[in-house]
């Protein structure tokens, strides 16, 4: 969504002449960084010329080195794709920012977008560039800059940002989205995505919409995006926000099956697991996980996870069990770390290591699983793979409980 050039659209004479002068090349070839933009345009549009996009890159490169800011955003676009050389990210940033200070708004959004993660380090021509530290604050701070002036792009990107921590962000994570859906003539399925979690989950202290949030899930379904659609089929199902409606579930399954949605994969595999609405099938379901845990698709890895560990649609196979435990925890499945924590504990599969199950329950309960909240309370309170510290036990205990599980409910009884 961000790799369109900026080319500026003054009226340029025609490139070549009725006599055969290339007249833009040879204003180029003087340094004119407005005739070194059009020139690297068309050849990588293969406008009024041949394709080239070694050449595109060569003049963009130009056109930056001007100071042109155009130049600059472009050929950063050119170095972090590799369009017309080798990818150089360390030098794109370095470009985005230089086009930044120089009012590029869309040149801003690449520079935050690069900062909230960090940049490695690298060369820049002849010189050094020392990596860049992540700046999650400064990156979120340029993105609200550019969202202000309305900016759909930026607006997105913030959104997708906020989203990772809704407890911190999610009033303005709302707020944000309600303006882009209102401002944006053809709203990105990503954004509507989001949008429908927040009407749904009532995040930002709002109250929850499901109804509402299903209109807009909708919309996205609408643009074929294949975790909306999925998303859509499982409100049709549970009648969630929609009436009850089956046949349209699995009608909806379907289509996002056809567009390569994990999720539509791993629910599906679960009907057929279930022997539910679908008929009874283990191995098509195992098929089915298989593709979406290829997709690093969480709940699918750890699905297949529980599909060795029980010989499930194929051979009881342990060790791979704990293996699609592992990676679906440390994709960010908490279901999956408090299952590690589980065979860590018990010896299942593999040797108990009580040290281990405390870190991945803790990985669990910080991801605010209750069973995981449990048993790390239960292991503080009874020093098991940890100091004992009954205090902290104690409240996670509690926490556990006032999540809804019946287990530390009894034990504080």
């Amino acid at each position: 969504m961000f790799c369109k050039l900026y080319i500026l659209t003054a009226a340029f004479f025609a490139a070549v002449s009725l006599w055969g002068a290339d007249l833009l090349l040879d204003k180029a070839r003087q340094g004119d960084p407005a005739s070194q933009l059009q020139l690297a345009g068309e050849f990588f549009y293969g406008k009024n010329r041949r394709q080239n996009l070694t050449m595109a890159h060569y003049w963009f490169r130009k056109a930056a080195q001007s100071g042109y800011p155009a130049g600059e955003y472009n050929y950063g676009l050119c170095l972090f794709y590799g369009w017309g050389g080798e990818k150089n990210h360390p030098a794109a940033f370095v470009y985005f920012g230089r086009a930044m200070e120089h009012g590029v708004g869309k040149a801003a959004v690449r520079y935050a977008e690069m900062l909230f993660h960090g940049v490695k380090g690298g060369r820049l021509d002849d010189k050094l560039l020392a990596p860049v530290a992540a700046d999650k604050k400064l990156a979120l701070d340029i993105l609200r800059r550019e969202s202000g002036k309305n900016d759909p792009e930026a607006m997105l990107l913030l959104a997708k940002f906020l989203f990772t921590d809704v407890v911190r962000h999610g009033s303005e994570l709302y707020e944000l989205l309600q303006k882009y859906v209102e401002i944006s003539a053809d709203p990105d399925p990503e954004a509507l995505l989001i949008y429908s979690a927040c009407l749904r989950s009532g995040i930002g202290g709002n109250i929850p919409d499901p109804a509402g949030g299903a209109k807009i899930l909708q919309l996205a379904a609408d643009k074929k995006h294949p975790e909306a659609t999925a998303q859509l089929a499982e409100m049709y199902f549970f009648g969630f926000g929609v009436k009850l409606d089956r046949k349209r579930a699995l009608e909806l399954y379907q289509q996002a099956l056809s567009l390569g949605s994990p999720r539509a994969m791993t629910d599906i595999a679960q009907l057929k697991m279930a022997g539910h609405i679908l008929p009874h099938d283990p191995a098509g379901a195992f098929e089915l996980l298989t593709g979406a845990a290829a997709k690093k698709y969480p709940p699918a890895m750890r699905k297949l996870g529980d599909c060795y560990a029980f010989g499930v649609g194929t051979a009881k196979d342990g060790r791979k069990a704990v293996s699609w435990y592992l990676q679906a925890a440390q994709a960010g499945d908490a279901q999956a770390a408090y299952r590690l924590g589980i065979c860590f504990r018990d010896g299942e599969n593999t040797e108990k290591d009580l040290i281990s199950a405390y870190n991945f329950f803790l990985m669990a309960a910080r991801a605010g699983h209750p069973g995981g909240m449990r048993e790390t309370g239960k292991a503080l309170m009874d020093g098991r793979g940890v100091k004992a510290d009954p205090v902290n036990g104690m409240k996670l205990l509690q926490q556990a409980a006032l999540a809804g599980d019946r287990e530390a409910v009894e034990m504080l009884r």
